[in-house]
C-alpha cells in the first residue's frame, strides 16, 4: 500500500508533467488522476480543487528551483557572483532542450486575477526569491540591497521571456551582463 505522502507526490509529479507539456488550463482533472494512476476520489482526498493542486505544483517547483539557485550560488567565487548566479541557473535551464519557459510566468499568464490562489502562490515564490537575492546583495555590499534584488529579478524574468519569445540562447548571459553593469553603477 502506498503512503498518503507518496500518493500526494505522485499526483503532484504527474500534474507537473502535464502542466509543463500542455499548459494548466488545457489539462483536465481526469487526465491528472489517470496520469498519476490513482482514483479520482484519491486525488480529491489530497486536493480539494485543481487550483489547489496547481498551487501545490508551483510550491514544489519553487522549492526545487530555490534549492538549485542556493546550491549554485554557494559555488560562486565572490559575493557579487553569488548575487548573479540566478543568470547562471537560467543559462543552464535555457540549454536544456526540454525547457519550455518559466513555470511561474507561464502559469501567471493563465490566471489573470491577481487575487487568485494560484497567483498568490506565484507572488509568494517571487517574494522568496527577492528576499534571498536581497540577502546576497547585502553580502555583496550593495548600497540598496532591496533595489539590487529587484533589479536582478526583473532582468532574470526578462531573460526568461526573451528566451521563450525569441529563442535567444544568449538571453541569460546578456541579462547577467546588464545586471553587473547596473549594480556597478549603484
Amino acid at each position: 500500500m502506498t503512503s498518503p505522502d507518496a500518493t500526494r507526490v505522485k499526483i503532484i509529479t504527474a500534474a507537473a508533467g502535464l502542466f509543463t507539456r500542455c499548459g494548466v488550463r488545457a489539462v483536465g482533472i481526469n487526465e491528472i488522476w489517470r496520469a498519476a494512476e490513482v482514483a479520482k476520489s484519491t486525488l480529491y482526498q489530497h486536493f480539494r480543487s485543481k487550483d489547489e493542486l496547481v498551487a501545490a505544483v508551483l510550491r514544489q517547483r519553487n522549492d526545487e528551483w530555490c534549492a538549485r539557485l542556493r546550491a549554485l550560488a554557494c559555488t560562486a567565487a565572490t559575493p557579487r557572483d553569488r548575487l548573479l548566479a540566478i543568470f547562471d541557473l537560467l543559462g543552464q535551464e535555457f540549454a536544456d532542450p526540454a525547457y519550455r519557459g518559466s513555470d511561474l510566468l507561464n502559469v501567471a499568464a493563465e490566471y489573470p486575477d491577481p487575487d487568485h490562489p494560484v497567483r498568490v502562490a506565484i507572488r509568494d515564490h517571487k517574494r522568496e526569491i527577492l528576499r534571498y537575492l536581497a540577502e546576497l546583495a547585502t553580502a555583496a555590499r550593495e548600497p540598496d540591497p532591496a533595489k539590487a534584488a529587484a533589479t536582478v529579478l526583473t532582468l532574470a524574468d526578462g531573460a526568461a521571456c526573451a528566451w521563450v519569445s525569441l529563442g535567444d540562447p544568449t538571453a541569460a548571459a546578456l541579462a547577467r551582463e546588464a545586471a553587473s553593469r547596473l549594480l556597478a553603477c549603484g
